[in-house]
């Protein structure tokens, strides 16, 4: 399961490369950030994913898959909650 997970979570931030190429038209300082973050990540994750060992099953690989590829929005979607919650309300 810990390279379905591995998969997922470089696909993830491949699709976060892409956003900062898309993002660089409208806001450079935005897409250098999400660039600088997500090409030397996804390189390190991909490359450790070729390097672990297979999956015991296709089910477990496609299930880490789906986990490693939505984690990255459950941690931000978490950090938002958390800022939402622990702000103060409008005066």
């Amino acid at each position: 399961m810990k390279r379905g997970l591995l998969f997922g979570l470089g696909s993830c931030l491949c699709v976060g490369v892409l956003s900062g190429l898309l993002q660089l038209f409208n806001d450079v300082p935005t897409a250098a950030i999400m660039m600088a973050i997500s090409v030397p990540s996804s390189i390190l994750v991909i490359r450790e994913a070729t390097r672990s060992p297979p999956n015991r099953s296709r089910m477990h690989g496609v299930i880490g898959w789906f986990a490693g590829f939505l984690i990255v929005g459950a941690v931000l979607l978490s950090i938002f909650g958390i800022v939402v919650v622990f702000s103060p309300w409008p005066s």
